[in-house]
């Protein structure tokens, strides 16, 4: 079998690569293959911020899933609670169901989707399935977090770090709510979601090292909040994207946490359709004409973008706010710097809310309690 651009991975990133790819050049053939049949579950808060649906709009795709609504959100740090409205409301999907629609949307668009063809290696300019060979002309990795297409293209694993999430039966408030008193470097979340369309709620934490007990944090958090878990959490991990590490190899692209996700909240949908749409359109405009995608072309693409200027600011904020200076979490309540992060994530020009973080940021520290020091 061949075609010109292969995806590894038929998640939001390569849904919206294959999307990108036939919009920009609508004669290529683009096939996409998943180890999975869809519709297939996914651990994901599920939560898509303002700058989410503005990528997903970009990608040329269309949120047509049963979804909650979230237009505040709420941030917990040494005792203090602000919420804050959000400039462009938030939504919270269910994998099974956003996923499964996405492939629906891809193959609408005239890409080819094989299911259950998981990628055995790559060897050459031919992607080895579990059916069968496939030649390629230009390939885009976009497998998750524990990609085979990273590993077979010889790169490094780069920074993996976990996640643990279980689901409530019902829903007990709607707004998004990060917790950084849960004692751990990262955050818990409570976000409410739509379940086979019954309102619900997940809950999670989030961790930017990785430590022992995470199942227990999350267990204390759920108790401390008074909701019932529903059985076992589930486990998983996602890779943080670095801003020096590779973006791709030879004729290869990465998208999706097979590239990296936010490290500052880990919010992996924004961040895969971002990438995803950025390769495939480079991928498929390089494939026209007879060439190969510039990697160098790619970075700077993604890191000039609106995304890409929030993910590397969100970086180096996630490095001091899970860090051991505990100002830092104090400051996170600080309603202005809240209300500033809240219009980055929501999808506002970065201008604006850059300048007023920063001027913020030196008030907010020398405001922060003297127990804090």
């Amino acid at each position: 079998m061949h075609c010109d651009l292969l995806i590894v991975g038929a998640g939001p990133a390569g849904c919206a690569a294959a999307v990108a790819a036939r919009t920009a050049a609508p004669k290529l053939t683009v096939t996409v293959v998943d180890s999975a049949r869809f519709p297939r579950d996914k651990l994901c808060g599920g939560a898509i911020t303002g700058g989410g649906l503005r990528e997903l709009e970009l990608s040329g795709l269309v949120l047509r899933v049963p979804h909650a609504i979230a237009s505040h959100a709420v941030l917990r740090a040494r005792g203090v609670a602000v919420r804050v409205e959000l400039p462009h409301p938030a939504v919270v999907v269910h994998r099974l169901e956003f996923d499964a629609d996405l492939v629906a949307q891809a193959r609408g668009a005239g890409a080819t989707v094989i299911e259950e063809a998981p990628l055995e290696t790559i060897e050459g300019d031919v992607a080895i399935t579990g059916q069968g060979g496939i030649r390629f002309g230009a390939l885009i990795a976009a497998d998750g977090a524990s990609s085979t297409a990273r590993r077979a293209l010889g790169l490094p694993a780069g920074r993996r770090v976990p996640v643990r999430e279980t689901h409530l039966q019902a829903a007990r408030q709607w707004d998004l709510v990060f917790d950084l008193d849960a004692g751990l470097p990262g955050y818990a979340w409570r976000f409410p979601c739509i379940d086979s369309a019954r309102a619900s709620e997940n809950c999670g934490v989030y961790s930017v090292e990785r430590i022992a007990g995470l199942d227990e944090v999350l267990t204390r958090f759920t108790d401390r909040e008074g909701l019932p878990m529903a059985g076992r959490a589930g486990r998983s991990a996602i890779r943080l994207f670095e801003s020096g590490g590779p973006v791709g190899k030879r004729k290869a692209l990465l998208a999706g946490e097979a590239l990296g996700a936010d490290a500052l909240a880990g919010e992996g949908i924004r961040y895969a359709l971002w990438s995803g749409r950025i390769a495939g359109r480079l991928a498929a405009r390089a494939l026209v004409r007879g060439r190969t995608a510039s990697l160098n072309l790619y970075r700077a693409q993604l890191l000039g973008s609106r995304s890409g200027i929030l993910l590397e600011l969100g970086a180096h904020l996630a490095k001091r706010l899970y860090g051991p200076d505990l100002r830092w979490r104090g400051i996170a309540c600080d309603r202005r710097v809240a209300e500033a992060v809240a219009a980055l994530i929501s999808g506002e020009r970065p201008v604006m809310p850059l300048l007023g973080l920063l001027c913020r940021l030196p008030a907010a520290m020398r405001a922060a309690p003297a127990a804090l020091f």
